[in-house]
C-alpha cells in the first residue's frame, strides 16, 4: 500500500489555488465585459 500524502497535499494545494483565484477575481473591480453584460 503506497503513501497518500503526497496526494492529499497535491490536494490541497490546488484547493488553496483554485480559492485564492476565485477570491483574487471576486476581489477585483468588474473590468471583465462578459461580467459587465452578465450584470446589465
Amino acid at each position: 500500500m503506497s503513501d497518500y500524502s503526497a496526494a492529499i497535499y497535491g490536494l490541497i494545494a490546488f484547493a488553496s489555488v483554485v480559492t485564492a483565484g476565485v477570491v483574487y477575481v471576486l476581489a477585483q473591480p468588474t473590468d471583465l465585459p462578459s461580467v459587465k453584460k452578465s450584470k446589465g
